[in-house]
Parts: C-alpha cells; sequence; structure tokens
C-alpha cells in the first residue's frame, strides 16, 4: 500500500474496543459470520473485558471486530498487527485469512498488509483457555521500516 503524505499519523491503531462475541457453533468457521443475525451477538466495549464463563460453558469464544482503514497512497506502507497478551492458542484471523496463533507470554506479531482492505476488514480471535487478552494495535510501517 502507498502512504499519503498528507496522512501524517502513524501512530498505531488500537483495536482494544468494540468488540462482539458468540460461541464457535453459531459460526462460520472462516470468516466469523454468525449464524445468528448481529442482535444476538454479545456485546463487549473492550477486549480485555471478554466473557471468560462462555469459554467455561461452551469450550470456545469467538470475538469478532470490525474496521476501516483510512486511504493512502504516494509511499509504501505496510501494516502489522500486534497482539501484546493473550492465552496461549489464541487464533487470530484477518478477513478469512489465519494469521497467527498466541504462544504463552510472548506477544503476536504479523505482517497483515495482503490481507487487509480500506473498508469492511473483519478481525476474528478465536480464543479457548482463559487469560489476560489486551494490546490489540494495527501498525502502519514504511516500508524501508519492514523489519517485525
Amino acid at each position: 500500500m502507498r502512504y499519503n503524505p498528507l496522512m501524517t499519523n502513524l501512530n498505531p491503531i488500537s483495536l482494544d474496543h468494540d468488540w462482539r462475541y458468540f460461541p464457535m457453533e453459531v459460526m462460520d468457521e472462516a470468516y466469523g459470520a454468525s449464524e445468528l443475525d448481529e442482535s444476538s451477538w454479545g456485546v463487549l466495549p473492550d477486549l480485555a473485558d471478554y466473557p471468560r464463563d462462555v469459554i467455561a460453558f461452551y469450550g470456545s469464544l469467538n470475538l469478532h471486530h470490525t474496521f476501516d482503514l483510512e486511504p493512502i497512497e504516494e509511499i509504501c506502507l505496510r501494516f502489522h498487527l500486534h497482539l501484546t497478551i493473550a492465552p496461549a492458542g489464541t487464533q487470530v484471523y484477518i478477513n478469512g485469512w489465519h494469521v497467527g496463533t498466541a504462544q504463552s507470554g510472548k506477544p503476536l506479531l504479523s505482517d497483515v498488509t495482503d490481507f487487509v482492505t480500506l473498508e469492511g476488514n473483519v478481525l476474528l480471535l478465536k480464543l479457548a483457555r482463559k487469560g489476560d487478552l489486551r494490546g490489540l494495535t494495527l501498525h502502519p510501517v514504511p516500508c524501508e521500516d519492514q523489519p517485525l
């Protein structure tokens, strides 16, 4: 993707807020699309406050978030997804593409440039264990600064 010189804000984009949740048995495996309409999804204002009791009852939990990106052009940019802490085994998908699995005590870092679009990005987290979950950000990085 190309960076627009008018876009001077290269700060990380927080993805910690405005989530939805539902158990695995009522959703499409790849895209996180529920078989239920959106009114039956649980609302989750902050990612860190996900309902751990759902995992205890169903054995798993899916967290769903949508986001858009600002149009960019002119200078090359890549987008790196950072998840600071998550329960071991948490799987992360963007627009149906698996971009990583969290390991115990380690942040998840993934270059997701090839998987994001300007509008309607779907971020899906699949949890099978309880634990801390926080610090999910998308970092726009100039191509010359590309290493994770």
